[in-house]
């Protein structure tokens, strides 16, 4: 992580900057953010622009720019003055997909504010954000060069978009165009290649499988460098951030040499099968300043993100306990998922998605852990059949995970109770894959209430990351989380082995 940004701050509101990456400074700061109705003083505006023009900067937000467009030095900076200011509605924001202040905003950002209409902004302005008003197109954010300096003019109030701006004005950030290796080209590596294609400054750069059929697969579908050892792909300097896609047995080794090739790291879930090896895989990364972080690919489910915002909005009071199912009675596959030696277990299946979901929704340290399992049905293969974990939180929540190959009654995926109110998760259909999100239901005292699901982020971890990169914004998934979901199910495991005993832990 860089050094943290100066910033000066001229604004009527709270502005919410990461103490990670800025840090408040006074008046000598060399990059300002204005977010203000009231108008400047004339010798702050020249001082302004004196200060971009030796090379500082300007990110001015909001109704700056037309509060301050009485002054010349701000006009100068700007370039532009603002016109009218319409009412207030939800706008349809295009940012530009191949800039790098823009990159990775959604093609259709719907944001309500005021926009301040014209026909600008100057001619040397490249444009970050346009919008359709009355059939007339508006830019609503641009930058520009002023003498040594740059000036960024962002006409809504998004912090996120601030952030951003303050880098790039800064010249702190830019375009990322970082080369992504893959060891492991199975169903889960397609899919990792496709997201990574598909996301702005991220691109494949080679695939390492011990399978001829792979490689060759992998060369025909992406026109990309195959390898067969991993010590030929992480010897390649076009290849900054390696994607660890192997079984789950086998992830802390390679996810170890990569980070001790240089190399940024996205691990598959389970992150490990022992928290001491997540702690090995931690202490690399923090001690060679490298990302690394977990492919919870599930935290983008729009059904887990309708319930997470219910249950943290308030609306159903203190949620206090959870049933999660998945299952019904079917034959398991016979791929290494269901090999304990190699998956770990049937706990380590949908259990790396339904604990981090619910330790999502938790916060609190994890107390005590408790766990069965049964073998009853299926004899050919050694994962168990049917596994229930309970947990239980320091604050006293109770959490209950049920996932069964031998259940003929589907439960709910979700039940979560609050002190004012519930959240049903039901199964849409019975033969609709676990894949499928579920109908989500809200119970208060006023009524029933089905939720209304967004459409799934299908590449919201690649985003994350690539902006992560760029940007330094947070990690969606830290490695500290994933290391704690792994702790959570090896205690399980643990009371497993030893017939069911409650397991006491601080996690």
């Amino acid at each position: 992580m860089s050094e943290r940004l100066p910033v000066r701050i001229i604004a009527d509101r709270p502005v919410a900057l990461d103490p990670r990456r800025f840090e408040v400074a006074e008046a000598d700061a060399q990059v300002v953010l204005a977010d203000t109705e009231r108008p400047i003083d004339p010798d702050d505006a020249a001082a302004l622009r004196d200060l971009v023009g030796r090379g500082g900067a300007l990110v001015i937000s909001g109704r700056t720019l037309a509060a301050w467009s009485a002054s010349e030095a701000i006009t100068q900076l700007a370039g532009w003055v603002p016109g009218a200011r319409a009412p207030r509605t939800e706008l349809v924001l295009h940012p530009d997909p191949d800039h790098p202040l823009t990159q990775r905003l959604p093609a259709d950002w719907k944001v309500t504010d005021e926009l301040h209409l014209s026909e600008g902004p100057p001619a040397d302005a490249a444009i970050l954000v346009r919008t359709s008003w009355r059939y007339t197109e508006q830019v609503v954010a641009y930058e520009r060069r002023f003498g040594d300096g740059r000036v960024v003019y962002l006409g809504v109030t998004d912090d996120k978009l601030v952030a951003r701006a303050l880098l790039f004005a800064a010249g702190r950030a830019g375009a990322l165009s970082m080369g992504v290796g893959l060891l492991g080209y199975g169903a889960i590596g397609r899919d990792h290649a496709a997201s990574i294609a598909a996301t702005a400054g991220l691109r494949l750069a080679g695939v390492c499988d011990l399978s001829p059929a792979r490689r060759e697969a992998a060369a025909r579908d992406w026109n990309v460098r195959t390898h067969a050892r991993a010590e030929e792909m992480l010897a390649d300097p076009d290849v900054g951030l390696v994607v660890v896609g192997t079984p789950p047995s086998a992830h802390t080794e390679p996810v170890l040499r990569a980070l001790e090739a240089g190399k940024h790291v996205v691990c598959e879930k389970p992150f490990a099968l022992r928290a001491a090896d997540g702690d090995r895989m931690i202490d690399v990364a923090a001690a060679r300043h490298l990302v690394l972080t977990v492919y919870q690919s599930r935290r983008w489910d729009p059904d887990f993100i309708a319930m997470r915002q219910v249950a943290r909005s308030g609306s159903i009071g203190e949620p206090f306990y959870l049933e999660s199912f998945i299952g019904g009675y079917d034959h398991p596959c016979d791929f290494w998922h269901s090999h304990e030696p190699i998956s770990g277990g049937t706990i380590y299946d949908w259990g790396s998605h339904y604990f981090d979901w619910i330790l999502q929704l938790f916060p609190d340290t994890v107390r005590m852990v408790e766990a069965q399992a049964h073998k009853r049905v299926w004899h050919d293969v050694t994962n168990a059949d049917h596994v229930r974990v309970n947990v239980t939180f320091a604050n006293g929540v109770q959490a209950d995970f049920l996932q069964s190959d031998i259940a003929f009654a589907r439960k709910p995926k979700w039940y979560l109770l609050g002190t004012e109110g519930a959240v049903v998760g039901e199964w849409i259909d019975a033969d609709v894959p676990a894949d499928f999100p579920a109908r989500v239901k809200v119970f208060r005292p006023s009524g029933e209430e089905l939720l209304k699901l967004q459409p799934r982020d299908d590449n919201g971890f690649y985003r994350n990351l690539a902006d992560h990169l760029a940007w330094q914004e947070p990690l969606a998934v830290t490695a500290e989380e994933a290391r704690r979901t792994v702790a959570v199910m090896e205690a399980a495991t643990h009371s497993i082995a030893h017939g069911g005993t409650q397991v006491q832990v601080e996690i």
